[in-house]
């Protein structure tokens, strides 16, 4: 029995056979949430290789969709190729389609058969194959509108070739044998060629023949449009985020047993004037402090110098003779783009010791594996300041030896567990507990829970429950901070540096008001008033810079949730304050409506006649006019309003 689970191109739990024992209810129950997991989650890391044969997804009962040129199309940068040539393929999704996992590879038309390589995957990776790079597939399940990536054909011609995929927008909806237009052999001529000819054709065969390290070092940087370097993924090691041909950053690097040449290339966020740095990094963990750093600052006309320096803690701290072990440097920053080439030389153990007199940091040794970072901010002379954004970060340490390419960045779940707990405290639990204070102190006010009203009942819940959420929350990230840490922002956002701030002031407020409940005066003490306004403007003051620091944490790029996220937490603001309009504006009308039939109301006298003389009998009370259906089915309506936005930004939040 084969049991479908939720993957982008699909994957398959084998269960037990027949003539095996059938699984108790315990394992069953388990096994039914796991798939339900993992069928809601799925994976974003790539298609299996065992799907590599037949590119088929194991989506269950889902069947392929059809006409998929009607939705995606695989365009090839030449209609004819000459074997090892390189050809760029993409995929581009039509009339406004996304997808979220892809597998393509070439095959010979005729027979079917794979053939040549992929050497660049441009935020994907090499899969399939007996050297596993006959195929491309994603790295994360991100939604895409264009994959741009490098074929090689063999060295052998073989006749026409066309490149097949497997597209995946959903769990229920993918394509496969998507085709390009086929693709043939190049039909070569003899021709004498003058010597501006043959200049062209080393020229132009330099641009897809692996290039020399010397090459590579010495040649002045080109600006423009940031593009993958060529060599990645067959000479040289890449971390890279690459959107089809557009990349906002490539780091690359080359490894020899005594010394690995870096290339940094960065599109600078905000631009401007003055010095700027880059930077990468190497650190034992996903997280700033104690790392290696190997950076590259530009002066305000534009030229790089390079030079060594180490982070620690949460501050870059420069080091005596910070170019030792650095060569043959080049670099540029123009049009937006920072570019540095580098060579760094590796020393021996012994080498090591000696310099450590020299120096406060002694040399890094690039053997070992650790996570690699790449920063960029201002700088000052040879100083580096704060980082305009976070580093990324490579999600796995890094072999500086091995050639892959990383096109994912470091998760930190940790940060997505502090902002979902704070999203459940303050959308939800304070989003719903308000309104209860608020506006239904007279709904059911003939009834009790536990001997206390349904009200309060209800509103201490869930203000309690924020208190928790609030608290775990709060140590959590301390706790993934080592403390108190500054955020780095874009430029135009520094506003966002002030997330911890607020989330610290609203931790403050959110234990205040209960310690203050403790010391509540009695219904008719004279300072009760002063109490329930005190109270009351606390736990307001509270919602709003919670609500706040939610827009601004949405925005943090650790956090790594789409941009439109802070619409959805704006959306709940407008929301919640028309609510609340609406709730005041049914209570004043209520009010009216009561004193308008007391006012209509005949005053009786001793005798049980009224102040006219006639006979009168004495009305029924009626029940207060604010505990009416209309309010409650309005309560209805917000609790589900709330838990939808709450519900949309858990998603976005975990599911990015």
């Amino acid at each position: 029995m084969c049991i479908d689970f939720m993957t982008s191109l699909g994957y398959c739990f084998r269960g037990k056979s027949s003539s095996e024992p059938e699984m108790g209810l315990i394992q069953y129950v388990f096994l039914t949430l796991t798939v339900s997991v993992w069928h809601i989650y799925g994976y974003s890391s790539g298609a299996p290789s065992f799907t590599c044969p037949s590119m088929m997804p194991s989506h269950g009962s889902f069947k392929p969709k059809t006409n998929p040129a009607r939705y995606y199309q695989i365009t090839s940068s030449t209609s004819s190729y000459t074997p090892g040539e390189s050809v760029s393929v993409t995929i581009t999704a039509l009339n406004g389609e996304q997808f979220k996992g892809y597998l393509i590879r070439a095959q010979d038309e005729g027979t079917g058969n794979p053939v040549g390589t992929f050497r660049i995957a441009q935020g994907g990776k090499l899969q399939c194959g007996p050297t596993s790079n006959e195929a491309v597939t994603h790295t994360t399940g991100a939604l895409k509108t264009t994959e741009t990536f490098t074929w090689m054909a063999p060295a052998n011609a073989i006749g026409n070739i066309v490149f097949v995929a497997t597209i995946v927008k959903s769990y229920k909806d993918f394509w496969t044998d998507v085709r390009s237009s086929p693709v043939s052999v190049a039909v070569t001529t003899q021709e004498t060629t003058t010597a501006l000819d043959t200049t062209k054709v080393t020229a132009t065969t330099k641009l897809v023949t692996p290039t020399t390290v010397s090459e590579v070092t010495e040649k002045a940087p080109v600006t423009g449009a940031l593009m993958m370097d060529a060599r990645c993924g067959d000479t040289w090691g890449c971390f890279v985020n690459c959107q089809g041909t557009a990349c906002q950053y490539v780091a690359s690097w080359h490894y020899h047993p005594d010394y690995v040449d870096f290339s940094i290339e960065r599109v600078i966020l905000g631009g401007g004037g003055g010095q700027k740095w880059v930077a990468i990094g190497f650190s034992d963990d996903k997280k700033m402090g104690h790392d290696d750093v190997l950076h590259c600052i530009s002066d305000a006309a534009g030229h790089v110098m390079v030079g060594r320096s180490f982070n620690l803690e949460t501050s870059n701290q420069p080091i005596h003779n910070p170019h030792e072990g650095i060569s043959r440097t080049t670099g540029s920053y123009r049009d937006g783009v920072f570019r540095c080439s580098f060579r760094y030389s590796q020393v021996s153990d012994q080498s090591n010791k000696r310099k450590r007199q020299a120096t406060t940091r002694p040399m890094i040794d690039l053997s070992h594996h650790r996570h690699i970072m790449l920063g960029d901010g201002q700088a000052f002379g040879d100083m580096l300041g704060m980082h305009t954004v976070n580093p990324v970060v490579t999600p796995h340490s890094v072999d500086i030896r091995s050639t892959n390419i990383i096109g994912d960045v470091a998760r930190y779940p940790l940060v997505k567990v502090h902002g979902c707990l704070m999203i459940l405290a303050w959308i939800f639990c304070t989003g719903v507990g308000l309104i209860f204070a608020r506006f239904y102190k007279p709904v059911w006010s003939d009834r009790t829970i536990l001997g206390l009203k349904v009200w309060f009942q209800f509103h201490r819940g869930l203000m309690v429950t924020t208190l928790v959420l609030t608290l775990v929350g709060f140590i959590i990230i301390f706790v993934e901070a080592n403390g108190y840490s500054k955020i780095s922002a874009p430029i135009g956002k520094a506003y966002l540096q002030s997330h911890p701030i607020l989330g610290i002031i609203v931790t403050i407020l959110v234990v205040a008001n209960p310690v203050m409940a403790l010391f509540r005066p009695g219904p008719k003490d004279k300072n009760r008033p002063i109490f329930n306004w005190a109270h009351l403007a606390v736990g307001m003051a509270a919602h709003i810079l919670a609500v706040i620091t939610i827009c601004f944490g949405v925005e943090l790029q650790k956090v790594g949730a789409p941009k439109y996220t802070v619409y959805v937490v704006v959306g709940y603001i407008v929301y919640h304050i028309l609510m609340e309009i609406m709730l005041k504006l049914y209570d004043l009308f209520a009010d009216r409506q009561n004193t308008a039939r007391i006012e209509q109301m005949e005053m009786k006298n001793g005798n049980g006649t009224t102040l006219n003389g006639n006979s009168f009998r004495p009305e029924e009370p009626k029940r207060d006019p604010k505990d009416s259906t209309i309010k409650k089915l309005l309560l209805v309506f917000h609790v589900a309003i709330v838990f939808a936005f709450t519900l949309t930004l858990l998603l976005l939040v975990t599911q990015y």
